[in-house]
């Protein structure tokens, strides 16, 4: 018997290495949970194209946006653990586990690392027509006008919902949140005159406040935004302990083989240290940040820790 139990132990083992030394064998696919055009979107582009390239397989980009990120992250962990198919994710993949109930996946559990991919800053932005200058002058109107002054993002239980509901809390003021369908639609919106306040990824604000369709008020990150160089940062705003910066990398269901796992972090790492790829991602308001799959994990259990904290100060539930 327990020679048996050996052989079959060996058997599995050697078919995960010969599996993980085929793979892949053909086209892979990164499930995107927002719409085309934002920053998501953009940055799986730049990383699949690349990534395919060492691979030997195409990589397939597919959108999946809709209920702040959910679908698309309940579609992947149901997905085969053969490595083919892979999710970007953004904090929201933690922060939902604390604001949303009946979820179908569970973070920590039910997927497992490839890497980080980048990080960005994200800025508060206006429609020109509102009478602000500063994020000063956007909290005195606020309090002026309670719950009346709506607020864009991508998604219910993304960072920039939370960045909007910690800019109330830590300034006692009640704006409207107004949920698009993903990254970069609600700065259209706001340069549209739809809604006066637009939270996003600088990636997607830069390009319009350039033509002076926004009007750009803080970066929430620790340091300015090279697109934004006039654009002051939440400490120079003076509200140090808000400061927060978005981040994304690449997950893939939990039972998928180690051996994969490091062949797929190894092409996303070559990728996100190519010259030639670092570029095009600042150039969009990124900075790659390469690194081992336990360094995503771990990162991913700090902002777990952080976001629950978040959720109970701001008394955020989105069901």
């Amino acid at each position: 018997m327990h020679a048996r139990l050996v052989a079959l132990l060996c058997g599995i083992a050697f078919t995960g290495a010969a599996s993980a030394q085929t793979f892949p064998v053909k086209p892979l696919r990164i499930v995107v949970p927002f719409a085309p055009g934002g920053a998501a979107d953009i940055m799986a582009r730049v990383l699949g194209e690349n990534m395919s390239k060492g691979l030997g397989q195409p990589v397939i980009i597919e959108n999946k946006p809709g209920a702040g990120a959910v679908i698309a992250y309940e579609y992947v962990a149901k997905a085969p653990a053969d490595g083919y198919t892979l999710l970007v994710v953004f904090p929201s993949f933690v922060i939902n586990a604390f604001v949303r109930s009946g979820l179908q996946y569970q973070p920590l559990r039910d997927f497992k690392a490839v890497g980080q991919t980048i990080s960005l800053p994200m800025a508060i932005a206006v429609h020109p027509s509102l009478p602000v200058k500063s994020l000063k002058d956007l909290i005195a109107l606020a309090r002026s006008r309670p719950g009346e002054l709506g607020y864009g993002t991508p998604g219910a239980g993304t960072t920039h919902h939370f960045v909007g509901e910690m800019l109330g809390v830590a300034a006692n003021v009640k704006f409207n949140h107004v949920p698009y369908p993903g990254g970069g639609l609600q700065v259209t919106a706001t340069a549209g005159g739809h809604v006066p306040i637009a939270i996003a990824n600088v990636t997607e604000i830069a390009p319009f406040v350039k033509i002076a369709k926004v009007r750009a008020l803080v970066v929430t990150a620790d340091e300015r935004a090279e697109s934004l160089p006039d654009v002051p940062t939440y400490r120079e705003a003076g509200f140090p302990q808000l400061s927060i910066t978005n981040w994304a990398g690449l997950m893939v269901p939990a039972a998928t083989p180690p051996a994969i796992i490091a062949r797929l972090n190894a092409e996303l790492v070559n990728s996100l240290r190519s010259a030639a790829i670092q570029e095009k991602l600042k150039v969009q308001g990124m900075f790659t940040t390469p690194g081992a799959p336990e360094q995503f994990d771990a990162l991913l259990k700090t902002e777990s820790l952080r976001y629950a904290k978040a959720v109970k100060d701001a008394g955020i539930k989105l069901d």
